[in-house]
């Protein structure tokens, strides 16, 4: 393709890789391990049939390769309720110095307090050049199980 046909996009950094999972492990060379990628999460407590807001942690990983786009862009994650509500998102500055296969890994430690179940999202925004991205939307779905109250006695 021209060099004067191709859209900014075509330049990079290009989203290698965007998921979910429980932990993630860094070795010493820089390696990481992603264990448990999940995409649901089922929330089974007693108590009403209304689910009462419960934290929970995961890793959000997120890896781009340059291309042959170079220099400081930021990378947005915004989670959304399944209600379109959009939380405050998470923001990390990044910098691409290598072009071709070299690129940033990002695993952002999250922890959200879930108050409805549902299709939840979490929106990829990839910042820079004067221009901002969606780059991929991530879905998490929260399922309530109520359990029934034992009574004592």
């Amino acid at each position: 393709m021209a060099e004067e046909m191709r859209t900014p996009d075509e330049f990079g950094p290009y989203l290698n890789a965007a998921f979910i999972c429980e932990k993630v492990l860094r070795e010493q060379d820089g390696v990481m391990s992603a264990i448990r990628i999940i995409d649901r999460v089922t929330h089974a407590a007693p108590g009403p049939d209304v689910m009462e807001p419960f934290p929970y942690r995961f890793a959000l990983v997120l890896n781009f390769k340059s291309g042959e786009a170079l220099g400081t862009y930021q990378i947005s994650i915004q989670p959304i309720k399944p209600n379109n509500e959009k939380l405050q998102a998470a923001v990390y500055p990044v910098n691409f110095e290598s072009p071709g296969d070299r690129g940033v890994g990002i695993c952002a430690d999250m922890q959200i307090l879930f108050d409805v179940p549902g299709l939840w999202w979490f929106d990829i925004y990839l910042s820079g050049e004067g221009r901002v991205r969606r780059v991929s939307r991530i879905p998490f779905r929260i399922i309530y199980l109520p359990q029934p109250v034992k009574m004592s006695g």
